[in-house]
């Protein structure tokens, strides 16, 4: 009988420590389950994620397509700049900057080289010249071209990449339109550009564009050169298909 209780007060006695240790949320068993499930949740995670992943990748065929919006600074080209005075002179504005809109189509040949066409539009105004003597000026320019861009950052052509550098080049026909009169010319342009795919997924990239064009459409006010080209910069978005 002596025993029995004896026994029964050791197992009173444990009891409350057994329900402490089983509610402990510092209780090494516990907390190794825990981190154990964690690690599973976060390896489930990644391998849906490389799933998904290679299934874009199983289904690009390594066309790139890049729609972008920017601004081209005309007075960063490397000619002379008396057809800002010129302009103003007349009572316009200077037109030192324009915006310009691009669309390109690009294939990889290979992992570090894209080869594509390219179109773009750009439009400024001079406004309307003082006592509206001289109407309104508004200038328009189209391109169309072709670049090659070495790119870096990626293992597999079927991927957009992170960076690149490389050369752009074809022809402009930029035209003048000044109180319904229009001034043509065409003219070849050609430029060093460097460019960024960042943040989105496989699939779809912010694309940042930075190009410097030689160009100029001389006599475009009697004997005064107008540059047509210069410093741009353009974002949008990449598209890898």
């Amino acid at each position: 009988m002596q025993r029995l209780t004896a026994g029964i007060c050791v197992a009173l006695a444990l009891a409350p420590a057994a329900v402490a240790r089983a509610d402990d949320p510092d209780d090494p068993d516990e907390a190794t389950a825990k981190a154990e499930a964690r690690r599973e949740d976060e390896q489930a995670k990644r391998e849906e994620a490389e799933a998904r992943n290679a299934e874009i990748l199983a289904s690009a065929t390594g066309v790139k397509l890049t729609f972008r919006l920017g601004v081209r600074f005309l007075s960063a080209a490397p000619f002379s700049k008396t057809y800002e005075s010129v302009l103003t002179a007349y009572g316009f504005d200077s037109m030192s900057a324009v915006v310009e809109g691009a669309a390109d189509a690009g294939i990889s040949p290979w992992r570090f080289l894209d080869l594509g066409v390219h179109t773009g539009y750009s439009f400024g105004s001079g406004g309307t010249a003082a006592g509206s003597s001289g109407g309104l000026l508004a200038f328009h320019d189209l391109e169309v071209g072709g670049f090659a861009y070495a790119i870096f950052g990626r293992k597999d052509r079927r991927r957009a990449g992170d960076f690149g550098g490389g050369v752009e080049g074809g022809a402009m026909f930029p035209f003048l339109v000044l109180n319904g009169d229009v001034s043509r010319a065409t003219l070849p342009y050609i430029g060093p550009v460097v460019l960024a795919r960042l943040f989105g997924d496989a699939r779809v990239q912010t694309a940042v564009h930075v190009r410097y064009l030689v160009a100029n459409w001389s006599n475009a006010f009697g004997s005064v050169g107008l540059p047509v080209g210069g410093f741009s910069i353009s974002v949008g978005a990449n598209l890898a298909l």
